[in-house]
């Protein structure tokens, strides 16, 4: 991650490129050739943080997870742990001098560069013993590599929030929408789940129609301990929503996806509109050529559900070719992370860190 000036038993500055989502350019890591060492991949997401050491050949040796690292919803000091905990799980018996490289997936990837934040998230390398260089990259890019070794292509996003990215490098090149939940992330876990409390919120004050959603989100913001009279049930949910953080609302996204599923109108038009704003939205970056590739990443996109296979059908249709499916980010950062080291590095090793890092999910 971009550090400020560190001290002189620091490692190698975290060093974000030039591009319209990195902080400022600085010197990039030097490249090493030689198949020695590891590597670190690190996906400091809005929902949790990812690691995984790998060989530079694919074999993945070390996972950690923890929870969220976004210095734009967390303390730094949070951030920090966060990311300190997922690194010394992943790294487990490996030596920090043993690594060769390390790239950094970051959402609010601004704060790795600018202001304190920035000391303060360039001590977690220190602190880890790691002494190479450490690129951090906008969260896109790592979810681009993390569907596919090509270089350069487009990425479509939506787990909490929502983005449609251009790829080139380690560089976003273009983007639509990742404007956050106050005035953007349309289709997004956030803006389902806000939808989703407004339907409740209808149904409950005659607005609106029945729906299986009242039930659903009553019982999971109440930890099912739910209130008998209609007015009761209002302020509940009103009080559950305002005391929490905004973006807490993403987590109800489920509840709708199960709702249209069991046949639910209220639900079933969430849907339709949150697929319409993911397509319109991918649909303004990317083009018809079905020889670039078409990554699509987050859950909303990537685990089984009626968003997820509806805008991939749509997206095959538009894009002449079938859109591809994101690894863990973390698996995109350990691919970058060799690939710097080793520009001409084959195919073969994303194959098999994508494999490595699943079989580790499912375990």
């Amino acid at each position: 991650m971009p550090s400020a000036s560190p001290a002189a038993s620091a490692p190698t500055p975290a060093v974000p490129a030039a591009g319209p989502d990195r902080a400022a350019a600085g010197a990039a890591p030097r490249r090493q050739a030689a198949r020695t060492g590891v590597v670190l991949g690190v996906e400091a997401g809005s929902t949790l943080v990812e690691a995984v050491v790998a060989t530079v050949g694919g074999e993945v040796i070390g996972r950690g997870r923890s929870a969220l690292a976004n210095p734009t919803a967390l303390p730094i000091p949070d951030v920090v742990a966060h990311l300190s905990d997922a690194v010394r799980q992943a790294m487990g018996t490996v030596t920090p001098a043993s690594v060769a490289g390390v790239v950094v997936g970051a959402a609010g990837i601004l704060r790795y560069s600018r202001g304190s934040s920035a000391e303060a998230l360039a001590k977690t390398w220190v602190d880890a013993g790691l002494t190479c260089p450490v690129l951090v990259v906008a969260d896109a890019v790592t979810a681009f590599a993390a569907g596919t070794p090509r270089p350069s292509g487009s990425v479509l996003i939506a787990g909490v929030g929502s983005i449609a990215a251009r790829v080139e490098g380690e560089e976003v090149t273009a983007r639509i929408d990742g404007n956050g939940w106050l005035v953007g992330d349309d289709g997004s876990g956030f803006w389902i789940g806000r939808q989703a409390v407004r339907a409740v919120f209808a149904a409950l004050d005659g607005r609106g129609e029945p729906t299986l959603l009242a039930g659903a989100v009553l019982s999971t913001v109440t930890d099912d301990v739910v209130p008998q009279s209609t007015g009761e049930q209002i302020a509940a949910l009103r009080d559950a929503v305002y005391d929490g953080p905004p973006i807490a609302l993403a987590a109800l996204a489920p509840l709708v996806s199960a709702a249209a599923t069991a046949g639910d109108r209220v639900a079933q038009r969430i849907v339709d509109r949150a697929v319409s704003l993911l397509m319109a939205t991918a649909t303004a970056l990317t083009g018809d050529n079905s020889e670039e590739p078409l990554v699509l990443a987050g859950s909303l996109l990537t685990a089984p559900g009626p968003i997820g296979a509806e805008v991939q059908r749509r997206l095959a249709e538009h894009h002449g070719g079938t859109p591809l499916i994101a690894a863990p980010g973390a698996v995109g950062a350990a691919w970058l992370a060799a690939r710097v080291m080793e520009p001409g590095i084959d195919a073969g090793v994303h194959a098999r860190l994508a494999a490595g890092a699943g079989a580790g999910c499912q375990e």
